[in-house]
Protein backbone atom coordinates (compact mmCIF):
# COMPACT_ATOMS: atom_id res chain seq x y z
CA UNK A 1 0.00 0.00 0.00
CA UNK A 2 1.53 3.65 -0.98
CA UNK A 3 -0.34 6.54 0.11
CA UNK A 4 0.77 9.90 -0.26
CA UNK A 5 1.52 12.16 2.07
CA UNK A 6 0.98 15.51 0.15
CA UNK A 7 -1.47 17.80 1.84
CA UNK A 8 -2.16 15.15 4.41
CA UNK A 9 -1.91 16.48 7.74
CA UNK A 10 -4.58 16.28 10.26
CA UNK A 11 -4.73 17.82 13.56
CA UNK A 12 -6.64 15.74 16.36
CA UNK A 13 -9.39 17.39 17.97
CA UNK A 14 -9.16 14.97 20.81
CA UNK A 15 -6.67 15.76 23.37
CA UNK A 16 -4.68 12.87 25.11
CA UNK A 17 -3.67 13.57 28.26
CA UNK A 18 -0.94 11.83 29.89
CA UNK A 19 -2.05 9.68 32.46
CA UNK A 20 0.39 6.99 34.56
CA UNK A 21 -0.23 3.52 32.93
CA UNK A 22 -1.60 1.01 35.98
CA UNK A 23 0.88 -1.75 35.07
CA UNK A 24 4.15 -3.76 36.07
CA UNK A 25 5.55 -5.26 37.98
CA UNK A 26 3.58 -7.76 36.29
CA UNK A 27 0.68 -6.99 37.23
CA UNK A 28 -0.25 -5.08 35.21
CA UNK A 29 2.33 -4.10 32.44
CA UNK A 30 5.59 -4.39 32.29
CA UNK A 31 6.03 -2.69 28.69
CA UNK A 32 4.12 0.65 28.01
CA UNK A 33 7.58 3.05 27.74
CA UNK A 34 5.78 4.55 24.66
CA UNK A 35 7.78 6.95 21.72
CA UNK A 36 6.03 9.88 23.29
CA UNK A 37 9.29 10.45 25.07
CA UNK A 38 10.19 11.49 21.25
CA UNK A 39 7.69 11.60 19.35
CA UNK A 40 5.23 13.87 19.22
CA UNK A 41 2.35 11.93 17.81
CA UNK A 42 2.85 9.54 19.94
CA UNK A 43 0.45 8.91 23.27
CA UNK A 44 2.00 10.92 26.27
CA UNK A 45 3.31 8.60 29.28
CA UNK A 46 4.44 9.57 32.48
CA UNK A 47 8.00 8.18 31.16
CA UNK A 48 9.93 8.02 34.28
CA UNK A 49 7.60 6.34 36.43
CA UNK A 50 7.57 3.86 33.47
CA UNK A 51 10.91 3.36 32.77
CA UNK A 52 11.49 2.72 36.73
CA UNK A 53 8.87 0.06 37.03
CA UNK A 54 10.34 -1.26 33.68
CA UNK A 55 13.76 -1.95 35.45
CA UNK A 56 11.97 -3.44 38.05
CA UNK A 57 9.98 -5.68 35.71
CA UNK A 58 13.99 -6.51 34.64
CA UNK A 59 14.86 -7.57 37.61
CA UNK A 60 12.06 -10.14 38.62
CA UNK A 61 12.41 -11.65 35.07
CA UNK A 62 15.68 -11.89 35.61
CA UNK A 63 15.68 -13.37 38.93
CA UNK A 64 12.98 -16.19 37.92
CA UNK A 65 15.30 -16.99 35.20
CA UNK A 66 18.73 -17.13 36.74
CA UNK A 67 19.73 -20.58 36.02
CA UNK A 68 20.19 -19.32 32.71
CA UNK A 69 22.12 -16.70 33.98
CA UNK A 70 19.25 -14.08 33.75
CA UNK A 71 18.81 -12.77 37.20
CA UNK A 72 19.16 -9.79 39.17
CA UNK A 73 20.43 -11.08 42.27
CA UNK A 74 22.23 -14.22 41.67
CA UNK A 75 22.82 -16.94 44.11
CA UNK A 76 26.22 -19.24 43.49
CA UNK A 77 24.04 -22.39 43.97
CA UNK A 78 25.80 -25.83 44.84
CA UNK A 79 25.25 -28.41 42.49
CA UNK A 80 23.41 -30.60 45.28
CA UNK A 81 20.81 -27.55 46.20
CA UNK A 82 17.69 -27.65 44.65
CA UNK A 83 16.68 -23.88 43.65
CA UNK A 84 12.93 -23.69 43.97
CA UNK A 85 11.62 -20.07 44.54
CA UNK A 86 8.55 -21.55 46.40
CA UNK A 87 10.17 -23.90 48.71
CA UNK A 88 10.41 -23.71 52.19
CA UNK A 89 13.66 -22.67 53.85
CA UNK A 90 15.55 -25.88 53.86
CA UNK A 91 18.54 -25.09 56.76
CA UNK A 92 17.78 -24.12 60.69
CA UNK A 93 20.55 -23.44 62.27
CA UNK A 94 21.10 -23.11 66.16
CA UNK A 95 23.29 -20.43 67.83
CA UNK A 96 25.39 -23.25 68.42
CA UNK A 97 25.49 -24.40 65.07
CA UNK A 98 26.54 -20.79 64.21
CA UNK A 99 29.18 -21.04 66.72
CA UNK A 100 30.38 -24.62 65.45
CA UNK A 101 30.57 -22.87 61.91
CA UNK A 102 32.75 -19.67 63.06
CA UNK A 103 35.10 -22.78 64.56
CA UNK A 104 35.67 -24.23 61.41
CA UNK A 105 36.50 -21.22 59.55
CA UNK A 106 39.19 -20.62 61.70
CA UNK A 107 40.03 -24.23 62.21
CA UNK A 108 44.05 -25.21 61.65
CA UNK A 109 43.11 -27.47 59.25
CA UNK A 110 42.93 -26.08 55.41
CA UNK A 111 40.21 -28.89 54.37
CA UNK A 112 37.74 -28.05 57.33
CA UNK A 113 38.16 -24.65 56.71
CA UNK A 114 36.99 -24.85 52.96
CA UNK A 115 34.32 -27.30 53.45
CA UNK A 116 33.03 -24.50 56.44
CA UNK A 117 32.99 -22.17 53.69
CA UNK A 118 31.23 -24.00 51.07
CA UNK A 119 28.35 -24.67 54.03
CA UNK A 120 28.40 -20.93 54.53
CA UNK A 121 27.42 -20.28 51.22
CA UNK A 122 25.01 -22.71 50.84
CA UNK A 123 23.27 -21.82 53.80
CA UNK A 124 23.46 -18.14 52.71
CA UNK A 125 20.80 -18.97 49.98
CA UNK A 126 18.20 -18.67 52.56
CA UNK A 127 19.55 -18.02 55.27
CA UNK A 128 17.77 -18.50 59.06
CA UNK A 129 17.45 -15.95 61.60
CA UNK A 130 20.87 -16.87 63.83
CA UNK A 131 22.24 -16.66 59.91
CA UNK A 132 20.96 -13.34 59.50
CA UNK A 133 22.25 -12.12 63.01
CA UNK A 134 25.96 -13.90 62.20
CA UNK A 135 26.02 -11.85 58.88
CA UNK A 136 24.70 -8.02 60.03
CA UNK A 137 25.74 -8.01 63.68
CA UNK A 138 28.32 -10.74 63.80
CA UNK A 139 31.60 -10.97 62.74
CA UNK A 140 30.79 -13.05 59.75
CA UNK A 141 32.61 -10.57 56.81
CA UNK A 142 35.58 -9.63 58.83
CA UNK A 143 36.36 -14.00 58.60
CA UNK A 144 35.46 -13.71 55.03
CA UNK A 145 37.78 -10.75 54.53
CA UNK A 146 40.83 -12.51 56.36
CA UNK A 147 40.27 -15.26 53.45
CA UNK A 148 39.81 -12.83 51.18
CA UNK A 149 43.21 -11.37 52.07
CA UNK A 150 45.07 -14.18 51.88
CA UNK A 151 47.22 -16.55 49.33
CA UNK A 152 45.31 -20.01 49.34
CA UNK A 153 43.19 -19.20 45.77
CA UNK A 154 40.56 -21.74 46.53
CA UNK A 155 39.87 -20.03 50.14
CA UNK A 156 39.47 -17.31 47.81
CA UNK A 157 37.10 -18.17 45.76
CA UNK A 158 35.48 -20.07 48.11
CA UNK A 159 34.90 -16.72 50.21
CA UNK A 160 34.29 -14.78 47.09
CA UNK A 161 31.48 -17.32 46.45
CA UNK A 162 30.15 -16.32 50.21
CA UNK A 163 30.33 -12.80 49.83
CA UNK A 164 28.36 -13.21 45.93
CA UNK A 165 25.37 -14.44 48.10
CA UNK A 166 26.01 -12.13 50.72
CA UNK A 167 25.48 -9.87 48.07
CA UNK A 168 22.24 -11.12 46.86
CA UNK A 169 20.09 -10.74 50.02
CA UNK A 170 18.94 -7.70 51.43
CA UNK A 171 20.11 -4.41 51.52
CA UNK A 172 21.18 -4.85 55.50
CA UNK A 173 23.42 -8.02 53.87
CA UNK A 174 24.75 -5.59 50.71
CA UNK A 175 25.94 -3.33 52.92
CA UNK A 176 28.11 -5.77 54.57
CA UNK A 177 29.28 -7.04 51.18
CA UNK A 178 30.67 -3.62 50.29
CA UNK A 179 33.70 -3.56 52.53
CA UNK A 180 34.80 -6.58 50.01
CA UNK A 181 34.71 -3.91 46.76
CA UNK A 182 38.34 -3.45 46.91
CA UNK A 183 39.41 -7.43 47.02
CA UNK A 184 36.58 -8.06 44.38
CA UNK A 185 37.80 -5.78 42.05
CA UNK A 186 41.51 -6.55 42.51
CA UNK A 187 40.58 -10.27 41.53
CA UNK A 188 39.08 -9.46 38.19
CA UNK A 189 42.55 -8.75 37.30
CA UNK A 190 43.85 -11.95 38.14
CA UNK A 191 44.93 -14.72 35.88
CA UNK A 192 42.47 -17.08 37.10
CA UNK A 193 39.18 -17.38 35.67
CA UNK A 194 36.87 -19.19 38.28
CA UNK A 195 37.67 -15.94 40.69
CA UNK A 196 37.18 -13.04 38.02
CA UNK A 197 34.16 -15.11 37.25
CA UNK A 198 32.88 -15.17 41.17
CA UNK A 199 34.27 -11.67 41.79
CA UNK A 200 31.96 -10.15 38.66
CA UNK A 201 28.86 -12.31 40.28
CA UNK A 202 29.78 -10.69 43.93
CA UNK A 203 30.04 -6.89 42.17
CA UNK A 204 27.07 -7.12 39.63
CA UNK A 205 24.84 -8.25 43.12
CA UNK A 206 25.83 -5.01 44.35
CA UNK A 207 25.34 -3.36 41.81
CA UNK A 208 21.75 -4.07 41.29
CA UNK A 209 21.25 -3.08 44.40
CA UNK A 210 20.87 1.29 44.09
CA UNK A 211 22.88 4.20 42.00
CA UNK A 212 24.41 5.00 45.24
CA UNK A 213 26.53 1.73 44.97
CA UNK A 214 27.13 1.66 41.42
CA UNK A 215 28.33 5.29 41.66
CA UNK A 216 30.56 3.63 44.35
CA UNK A 217 31.62 0.82 42.48
CA UNK A 218 32.34 3.13 39.43
CA UNK A 219 34.88 5.26 41.57
CA UNK A 220 36.71 2.43 43.15
CA UNK A 221 37.96 1.85 39.41
CA UNK A 222 35.55 -1.48 38.44
CA UNK A 223 34.53 -0.81 34.42
CA UNK A 224 37.79 -1.25 32.87
CA UNK A 225 38.47 -4.36 34.16
CA UNK A 226 35.15 -6.07 33.72
CA UNK A 227 35.03 -4.87 30.33
CA UNK A 228 38.61 -6.31 29.88
CA UNK A 229 36.89 -9.36 30.62
CA UNK A 230 34.96 -9.47 27.61
CA UNK A 231 38.58 -10.36 25.68
CA UNK A 232 38.33 -13.59 27.37
CA UNK A 233 36.73 -16.49 25.25
CA UNK A 234 35.24 -18.46 28.01
CA UNK A 235 31.51 -18.33 27.73
CA UNK A 236 30.72 -18.16 31.61
CA UNK A 237 32.84 -15.26 32.22
CA UNK A 238 31.75 -13.12 29.02
CA UNK A 239 27.93 -14.10 30.74
CA UNK A 240 28.88 -12.56 34.27
CA UNK A 241 31.00 -9.92 33.14
CA UNK A 242 27.54 -8.43 31.07
CA UNK A 243 25.56 -9.06 33.80
CA UNK A 244 28.17 -7.32 36.19
CA UNK A 245 28.47 -4.34 33.34
CA UNK A 246 24.40 -4.15 32.95
CA UNK A 247 23.89 -3.82 36.33
CA UNK A 248 26.25 -1.12 36.51
CA UNK A 249 24.53 0.36 33.17
CA UNK A 250 20.88 0.85 35.12
CA UNK A 251 21.07 3.92 36.13
CA UNK A 252 19.79 6.77 33.43
CA UNK A 253 22.89 7.90 31.38
CA UNK A 254 25.02 6.35 34.22
CA UNK A 255 28.60 7.27 33.36
CA UNK A 256 28.47 5.87 29.89
CA UNK A 257 30.78 7.91 28.64
CA UNK A 258 33.30 6.11 31.11
CA UNK A 259 31.85 2.59 29.55
CA UNK A 260 32.80 3.60 25.79
CA UNK A 261 35.82 5.10 26.47
CA UNK A 262 36.95 1.54 28.01
CA UNK A 263 35.84 0.37 24.36
CA UNK A 264 32.95 -1.40 25.49
CA UNK A 265 31.07 -0.98 22.34
CA UNK A 266 33.54 -2.80 20.00
CA UNK A 267 33.64 -5.59 22.93
CA UNK A 268 30.04 -6.35 22.79
CA UNK A 269 29.77 -5.67 18.69
CA UNK A 270 32.20 -8.34 18.37
CA UNK A 271 30.66 -11.14 20.61
CA UNK A 272 27.29 -10.60 18.83
CA UNK A 273 29.67 -11.38 15.20
CA UNK A 274 30.89 -14.41 16.69
CA UNK A 275 29.03 -15.88 19.40
CA UNK A 276 25.72 -18.14 19.01
CA UNK A 277 25.26 -19.20 22.44
CA UNK A 278 21.38 -17.67 23.43
CA UNK A 279 22.71 -16.93 27.04
CA UNK A 280 25.51 -15.36 25.92
CA UNK A 281 23.56 -12.40 23.39
CA UNK A 282 20.79 -12.51 25.59
CA UNK A 283 23.60 -10.84 27.99
CA UNK A 284 24.90 -8.63 25.79
CA UNK A 285 21.64 -7.86 25.01
CA UNK A 286 21.13 -6.97 28.41
CA UNK A 287 23.89 -4.29 28.68
CA UNK A 288 22.46 -2.69 25.23
CA UNK A 289 19.18 -2.13 27.31
CA UNK A 290 20.58 -0.13 29.28
CA UNK A 291 23.09 1.84 26.84
CA UNK A 292 20.46 2.74 24.68
CA UNK A 293 17.90 3.90 26.96
CA UNK A 294 20.20 7.14 27.10
CA UNK A 295 18.08 10.25 26.99
CA UNK A 296 20.02 11.82 24.13
CA UNK A 297 20.56 8.92 21.89
CA UNK A 298 24.32 9.78 21.69
CA UNK A 299 25.50 6.55 21.86
CA UNK A 300 22.90 4.82 20.09
CA UNK A 301 23.54 6.50 17.24
CA UNK A 302 26.94 5.30 17.99
CA UNK A 303 26.29 1.67 18.10
CA UNK A 304 24.41 2.25 15.18
CA UNK A 305 26.98 3.82 12.95
CA UNK A 306 28.91 1.11 14.13
CA UNK A 307 26.64 -1.66 12.82
CA UNK A 308 24.39 -2.45 15.63
CA UNK A 309 21.22 -3.06 13.62
CA UNK A 310 22.07 -6.10 11.58
CA UNK A 311 23.62 -7.72 14.37
CA UNK A 312 20.78 -7.38 16.27
CA UNK A 313 18.66 -8.73 13.60
CA UNK A 314 20.56 -11.63 12.60
CA UNK A 315 20.08 -13.01 16.39
CA UNK A 316 16.08 -12.26 16.47
CA UNK A 317 14.84 -15.14 14.81
CA UNK A 318 17.07 -17.75 16.84
CA UNK A 319 15.72 -16.37 20.23
CA UNK A 320 12.30 -16.53 18.91
CA UNK A 321 12.06 -19.71 20.62
CA UNK A 322 13.76 -19.07 24.03
CA UNK A 323 11.44 -16.69 25.75
CA UNK A 324 12.57 -14.22 28.02
CA UNK A 325 16.08 -15.30 26.88
CA UNK A 326 14.90 -12.60 23.84
CA UNK A 327 13.48 -9.71 25.97
CA UNK A 328 16.75 -7.72 26.29
CA UNK A 329 16.88 -7.64 22.49
CA UNK A 330 13.39 -6.60 21.97
CA UNK A 331 14.00 -3.82 25.04
CA UNK A 332 16.92 -2.74 22.74
CA UNK A 333 15.08 -2.82 19.71
CA UNK A 334 12.18 -0.52 21.28
CA UNK A 335 15.06 1.81 22.49
CA UNK A 336 16.13 2.07 19.40
CA UNK A 337 13.15 3.09 17.60
CA UNK A 338 12.01 5.08 20.95
CA UNK A 339 14.61 7.76 19.05
CA UNK A 340 14.92 9.64 16.31
CA UNK A 341 13.39 8.20 12.70
CA UNK A 342 16.47 7.87 11.37
CA UNK A 343 17.23 5.06 13.81
CA UNK A 344 13.88 3.26 12.95
CA UNK A 345 14.88 3.66 9.06
CA UNK A 346 17.83 1.84 9.92
CA UNK A 347 16.27 -1.00 11.33
CA UNK A 348 13.50 -0.86 8.54
CA UNK A 349 16.22 -0.94 5.93
CA UNK A 350 17.20 -4.79 7.35
CA UNK A 351 15.09 -7.29 5.20
CA UNK A 352 14.11 -9.40 7.56
CA UNK A 353 13.40 -7.01 10.80
CA UNK A 354 9.67 -6.31 9.96
CA UNK A 355 9.03 -9.86 8.79
CA UNK A 356 11.13 -11.20 12.39
CA UNK A 357 9.04 -8.42 14.35
CA UNK A 358 5.57 -9.86 12.92
CA UNK A 359 6.30 -13.32 14.70
CA UNK A 360 7.71 -12.02 17.60
CA UNK A 361 4.39 -9.86 18.20
CA UNK A 362 2.89 -13.35 17.51
CA UNK A 363 4.83 -14.67 20.68
CA UNK A 364 3.05 -17.46 23.08
CA UNK A 365 5.08 -16.20 25.50
CA UNK A 366 3.38 -12.97 26.89
CA UNK A 367 6.06 -10.74 28.15
CA UNK A 368 7.93 -11.21 24.16
CA UNK A 369 4.48 -10.58 22.97
CA UNK A 370 4.11 -7.32 24.77
CA UNK A 371 7.40 -5.95 24.91
CA UNK A 372 7.32 -7.06 21.31
CA UNK A 373 3.68 -4.81 20.20
CA UNK A 374 5.72 -2.14 22.14
CA UNK A 375 8.48 -1.92 19.62
CA UNK A 376 5.49 -1.72 16.67
CA UNK A 377 4.06 1.40 18.45
CA UNK A 378 7.66 3.22 17.95
CA UNK A 379 7.84 2.03 14.60
CA UNK A 380 4.37 3.34 13.60
CA UNK A 381 5.49 6.55 15.46
CA UNK A 382 7.59 7.26 13.12
CA UNK A 383 6.89 10.51 10.51
CA UNK A 384 8.03 9.04 7.59
CA UNK A 385 5.57 7.61 4.96
CA UNK A 386 8.04 4.96 3.79
CA UNK A 387 7.78 3.29 6.87
CA UNK A 388 4.51 3.69 7.55
CA UNK A 389 3.98 1.97 3.67
CA UNK A 390 6.27 -0.69 5.05
CA UNK A 391 4.18 -1.54 7.75
CA UNK A 392 0.86 -2.28 5.86
CA UNK A 393 2.79 -4.13 3.09
CA UNK A 394 4.54 -6.07 5.83
CA UNK A 395 1.10 -7.33 7.28
CA UNK A 396 0.69 -5.87 10.53
CA UNK A 397 -2.67 -4.69 10.24
CA UNK A 398 -4.56 -7.69 10.50
CA UNK A 399 -3.04 -8.86 13.11
CA UNK A 400 -2.61 -5.56 15.28
CA UNK A 401 -6.59 -5.50 14.27
CA UNK A 402 -7.14 -9.15 16.02
CA UNK A 403 -5.01 -8.79 19.41
CA UNK A 404 -6.04 -5.40 19.66
CA UNK A 405 -9.97 -6.94 19.93
CA UNK A 406 -9.70 -10.53 21.16
CA UNK A 407 -6.83 -10.71 23.67
CA UNK A 408 -6.35 -9.73 27.73
CA UNK A 409 -6.80 -5.82 27.50
CA UNK A 410 -3.45 -5.22 29.08
CA UNK A 411 -2.35 -7.02 25.89
CA UNK A 412 -4.69 -5.64 23.29
CA UNK A 413 -4.10 -2.10 24.74
CA UNK A 414 -0.43 -2.37 23.11
CA UNK A 415 -1.50 -3.61 19.80
CA UNK A 416 -3.99 -0.54 20.54
CA UNK A 417 -1.59 1.92 20.92
CA UNK A 418 0.33 1.04 17.62
CA UNK A 419 -3.34 1.32 15.56
CA UNK A 420 -3.83 4.43 16.40
CA UNK A 421 -0.59 5.96 15.70
CA UNK A 422 -1.58 4.53 12.54
CA UNK A 423 -4.70 6.13 12.29
CA UNK A 424 -2.89 9.41 13.78
CA UNK A 425 -1.00 10.19 10.75
CA UNK A 426 -3.77 11.19 8.43
CA UNK A 427 -7.08 10.35 6.81
CA UNK A 428 -5.35 8.11 4.57
CA UNK A 429 -4.18 5.86 6.90
CA UNK A 430 -7.15 5.85 9.08
CA UNK A 431 -9.31 5.22 6.20
CA UNK A 432 -7.23 2.19 5.42
CA UNK A 433 -7.66 0.31 8.87
CA UNK A 434 -11.19 -2.05 9.51
CA UNK A 435 -13.32 -0.24 11.17
CA UNK A 436 -16.02 -2.79 11.08
CA UNK A 437 -13.76 -5.07 12.91
CA UNK A 438 -11.87 -2.61 15.26
CA UNK A 439 -15.11 -0.56 16.71
CA UNK A 440 -16.41 -3.08 18.86
CA UNK A 441 -13.35 -3.59 20.41
CA UNK A 442 -12.81 0.07 21.29
CA UNK A 443 -16.27 0.49 22.47
CA UNK A 444 -15.40 -2.12 24.25
CA UNK A 445 -12.72 -0.15 25.89
CA UNK A 446 -14.86 2.80 26.51
CA UNK A 447 -17.27 0.91 29.00
CA UNK A 448 -14.11 -0.35 30.83
CA UNK A 449 -13.02 0.57 34.44
CA UNK A 450 -9.65 1.40 33.10
CA UNK A 451 -8.85 5.11 32.30
CA UNK A 452 -5.84 4.09 30.20
CA UNK A 453 -7.89 2.40 27.85
CA UNK A 454 -11.28 4.43 28.48
CA UNK A 455 -8.89 7.38 26.58
CA UNK A 456 -7.75 5.50 23.92
CA UNK A 457 -11.34 4.21 22.87
CA UNK A 458 -12.22 7.77 22.39
CA UNK A 459 -9.36 8.97 21.14
CA UNK A 460 -10.45 5.99 18.28
CA UNK A 461 -13.73 6.81 17.92
CA UNK A 462 -12.91 10.77 17.63
CA UNK A 463 -10.62 9.92 14.39
CA UNK A 464 -13.70 7.79 13.14
CA UNK A 465 -16.29 10.13 13.19
CA UNK A 466 -14.08 13.12 12.37
CA UNK A 467 -12.34 11.40 9.12
CA UNK A 468 -14.51 8.36 8.38
CA UNK A 469 -17.41 8.55 6.28
CA UNK A 470 -19.68 6.34 7.47
CA UNK A 471 -18.41 6.73 11.22
CA UNK A 472 -21.30 7.81 12.58
CA UNK A 473 -23.31 5.36 10.57
CA UNK A 474 -21.27 2.71 11.90
CA UNK A 475 -21.04 3.84 15.99
CA UNK A 476 -25.09 4.19 15.72
CA UNK A 477 -25.07 0.44 14.65
CA UNK A 478 -22.75 -0.95 17.24
CA UNK A 479 -24.39 1.06 20.52
CA UNK A 480 -21.66 3.33 20.19
CA UNK A 481 -23.81 6.52 21.77
CA UNK A 482 -24.60 3.92 24.95
CA UNK A 483 -20.67 3.19 25.47
CA UNK A 484 -19.96 7.53 25.12
CA UNK A 485 -22.93 7.48 27.83
CA UNK A 486 -21.27 5.16 30.31
CA UNK A 487 -18.41 7.67 30.49
CA UNK A 488 -19.99 10.61 31.61
CA UNK A 489 -20.83 8.69 34.90
CA UNK A 490 -17.08 7.95 35.83
CA UNK A 491 -14.70 9.94 38.23
CA UNK A 492 -12.25 11.55 35.90
CA UNK A 493 -13.96 14.85 34.58
CA UNK A 494 -11.51 15.13 31.52
CA UNK A 495 -12.76 11.78 29.79
CA UNK A 496 -16.39 12.73 30.94
CA UNK A 497 -16.10 16.00 29.08
CA UNK A 498 -14.55 14.58 26.28
CA UNK A 499 -17.48 12.02 25.56
CA UNK A 500 -19.66 14.51 26.88
CA UNK A 501 -18.49 16.84 23.76
CA UNK A 502 -18.69 14.01 21.24
CA UNK A 503 -21.91 13.39 22.14
CA UNK A 504 -23.15 17.06 22.05
CA UNK A 505 -21.25 17.53 18.71
CA UNK A 506 -22.22 14.37 16.57
CA UNK A 507 -25.62 12.53 18.26
CA UNK A 508 -27.16 15.55 20.06
CA UNK A 509 -30.25 15.79 17.48
CA UNK A 510 -30.08 12.11 17.55
CA UNK A 511 -30.73 11.70 21.38
CA UNK A 512 -32.84 14.73 21.34
CA UNK A 513 -35.23 13.03 18.66
CA UNK A 514 -34.98 9.22 20.63
CA UNK A 515 -35.92 11.31 23.82
CA UNK A 516 -38.88 12.96 22.10
CA UNK A 517 -39.51 9.68 20.87
CA UNK A 518 -40.00 8.49 24.25
CA UNK A 519 -42.21 10.91 25.86
CA UNK A 520 -44.80 11.24 23.01
CA UNK A 521 -44.83 7.39 23.73
CA UNK A 522 -45.54 8.43 27.29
Amino acid sequence: MDIDFTNNKFENAFTFESSSPPKQPPPPSPTVVHKSKYKRNSLPRNTEEARQRRIEFDAQVRKRHREQLISAKRFKHHESYNDDDDAEPEFTLSQQDIEKLKSGLSNVNRDTRLSSLQDLSKFLVDPPDTLKQFVIEGNCIEILIKFLSGVDPEEQLQATWCITNIAAGPKEFVNKALTAVPYLISFLERENISLQDQAAWAIGNIAIESPEYRDLLRKNGVLIPLINLLNYKDVNLVQTACFALSNLARTPNSGLDEFFAGGIDKHLLRHLKTDESFEVVSEIAWVLTYITSDSDNKYTIQLLEEGLAPLLVKHMRPLLGHGPLALPLIRTLGNITSGPDENTDILIQQSDFLPAMIEFIRSDCRPVKKESLWVVSNITAARRPDVLNQVFNAGFIPILSNIATRSNFDIRKEAAYGLINIASHGIEFMRSLPHQELLPGFLEYIRSQDFDLIRLGLGYVEMLLTQVQNGKQLMESMQGIDALESVTLIEDQSLRNSASRLMDRYFDEDISNEMQQIEETI
